[in-house]
């Protein structure tokens, strides 16, 4: 019950902070063609506590991500679902939208997809979109902008990188290599590699997203370089991310 009644406290004191602020209702000026950003951010990470909202280089993690997305001039409107009251300030603060996602869409289980589709039911004008994960530190404009044209011709879009893992399984007990062939050993400079996700960012549709999906068969994709796929899932990850930005400035 004690539980219960603070999610409920929680989720009306955000919806407080949101109605003083003056905000923007994209719903009204866009049209179904528009593509609208949308950074999923909940509160209450395990990994890293408050993970949106560490800084590398005096900037939060979810702020890095409005300012590049807006650098890029692809997106006239810059969503951020969430269920946090810092995380919705900081939003408002670099200028996105904040849509309050429900405690129940905001849960340690709650896949990406569940959080899309409860979001596009709240926005029915919303019809194509591009999801960005603000742990990708290393998003770039020219990423972006790949991405918003290859969108044009396809149902969908998204990040890949180059792996030259070679992979091995399990087959009825018996490990074989996965996707190489043992007797051709390929050297690493006459293998293209194998393109593996990349989660930085999907462009997609509302039509496949309400079907649970985020990808068909009509996809491209927009190829990064593989040092900037490191994505901040650990206190590790966070030390070697602003190691490597510190280190360039």
């Amino acid at each position: 019950m004690c539980s219960i009644i603070m999610n409920a406290l929680k989720f009306w004191f955000l919806t407080f902070i949101l109605h003083c602020a003056i905000q923007v209702e994209a719903n009204a000026n866009c049209s179904t063609n528009d593509v609208h950003a949308l950074i999923l951010a909940r509160g209450g990470s395990k990994g890293i506590t408050d993970k949106n909202l560490v800084q590398i280089d005096g900037f939060s993690l979810l702020s890095r991500a409005i300012k590049t997305i807006r650098n890029s001039s692809c997106f006239k409107h810059i969503w951020v679902s969430t269920d946090d009251a810092k995380i919705a300030l900081e939003a408002k603060k670099y200028g996105a939208i904040v849509h309050i996602r429900p405690a129940e869409y905001a849960m340690d289980g709650t896949s990406s997809i569940e959080a899309i589709k409860e979001f596009l039911e709240g926005h029915k004008a919303i019809d194509n979109f591009a999801i960005f994960q603000c742990t990708s530190v290393f998003l770039k404009e020219k990423y972006i902008e790949e991405a918003f044209q290859k969108f044009k011709a396809h149902d969908c879009v998204f990040s890949v990188k180059r792996s030259h893992n070679l992979r091995w399984k399990f087959v009825e007990e018996q490990i074989l290599p996965d996707n190489f062939n043992l007797r051709a050993r390929p050297r690493r400079q006459d293998w293209k590699g194998d393109m593996v996700e990349a989660g930085m960012f999907y462009f997609s549709t509302r039509k496949l997203a309400m079907k649970g999906l985020l990808q068909n068969e009509n996809c491209d994709v927009v190829e990064i370089a593989a040092g900037d796929g490191l994505e901040i899932d650990s206190y590790q990850d966070l030390a070697i991310a602003r190691c490597i930005i510190n280190s360039n400035l």
